[in-house]
């Protein structure tokens, strides 16, 4: 369950044994010429270990900009997020790079896959980012590939797969070094109804064997059948959740 906090987040870093996913008043403003755009709008939230929480809204609500303060990709105007325990606004990208690494995977929506290397090479990379030994490392690769179905297409680079196949490939690099968090950014809008499935499956099983907390957010209504949570936003702000 989604838990709303009115506690004010510290002014210095700190550490906390809570929930791995949590923000506290949380409002991201950008500046477009004499423009203030709020992007978000005092967001407070707190998600458990091992939840696959769904975050829905149109173009424009927040959702991705939540997911960017969330993950420390991005840094709040106002406010606080702790990730895994920490508290990371306005900790140094270092620190923030250091968490992700360990304990945090991510699925974009523009699949930022490294354009010469092949689909095996492309999750190696991620593995050796974690700090796992080479033969730990060639076992995982071939194993979340076939878990994604891309198995025949292992030694594949982007650029000879189908956008799905490229979000697929997507996917396995962000689970592969079993990630305490999955932030995922319309993980199923380029796939077809039967491997959108397959992939939430996938979440499922992730968040009920290992318990990885995964934000998903999406347009896709199907994310809510296989959701413990669903949240709504709008203009930056959570308006209902269900």
């Amino acid at each position: 369950m989604i838990q709303v906090s009115n506690q004010q987040p510290p002014s210095s870093g700190a550490v906390t044994t809570e929930a791995p996913i949590r923000a506290e008043g949380l409002t991201r403003i950008y500046k477009v010429g004499s423009r203030r755009i709020k992007a978000l709008d005092d967001v407070s939230l707190e998600i458990p270990a091992g939840e696959v929480v769904a975050v829905r809204g149109r173009s424009g609500s927040g959702k991705t900009t939540l997911l960017n303060c969330l993950s420390g990709l991005d840094e709040p105007t106002q406010g606080g997020v702790w990730l895994n325990g920490q508290y990371i606004t306005r900790m140094n990208e270092l620190g923030r790079i250091k968490i992700r690494r360990a304990k945090v995977g991510f699925i974009f929506q523009s699949h930022a896959l490294m354009p010469n290397y092949s689909a095996a090479e492309n999750v190696d990379l991620m593995l050796r980012l974690a700090g796992w030994g080479r033969s730990e490392r060639l076992k995982r690769t071939r194993e979340v590939i076939k878990q994604v179905g891309l198995i025949d297409w292992i030694d594949h680079r982007p650029f000879e797969l189908s956008g799905g196949q490229q979000q697929r490939v997507s996917i396995a690099r962000a689970i592969a070094p079993r990630p305490a968090v999955i932030f995922a950014d319309e993980p199923t809008g380029e796939l077809d109804v039967q491997k959108g499935a397959e992939i939430l499956n996938l979440f499922r099983d992730l968040a009920e064997t290992d318990g990885t907390t995964i934000l998903v957010a999406t347009h896709d209504l199907a994310v809510d059948n296989y959701a413990d949570q669903v949240i709504y936003m709008q203009d930056g702000r959570i308006f209902d959740k269900a």
